[in-house]
């Protein structure tokens, strides 16, 4: 898990070639203003769900980063935790394309597409 998801509390549940699921338990902290679950936080779901699924085909030696992502929000979740299922569509040599279902208490909330570019390591 990154530092940014863990910090959010979101867990990865199960991967495999090109899927992977992830999951976090709501909390106080995740809500807006208006006491819903903020956007932000489910598009980080997704963005992380995704992001593992790329890690289980991407080349070895190379990162993965987000170069583009859409989010719909259909619903607002009612339940008490989050889940996103993430598939890679497509696996080029240098972008991947994603699509990421967010569910809450069985229902979808959220669907997502995300593109990643396979980088290099950055070195110090």
């Amino acid at each position: 898990m990154s530092p940014f998801g863990s910090f959010l509390g979101i867990e990865i549940i199960t991967f495999s070639a090109g899927k992977a699921s992830c999951r976090v338990e709501l909390k106080d902290h995740h809500l807006n203003n208006g006491g819903r679950v903020h956007g932000g936080l489910l598009t980080s779901l997704a963005d992380t769900t995704a992001g593992v699924a790329v890690r289980t085909i991407r080349p070895e030696g190379k990162l993965s980063a987000t170069t583009d992502l859409s989010i719909a929000f259909i619903r607002p979740p009612q339940g008490d935790s989050l889940e996103a299922v993430a598939e890679v569509i497509h696996a080029g040599k240098r972008l991947f394309r994603t699509e990421i279902s967010v569910f809450s208490a069985d229902k979808l909330v959220a669907r997502t597409n995300a593109t990643f570019m396979i980088v290099d390591a950055s070195k110090p």
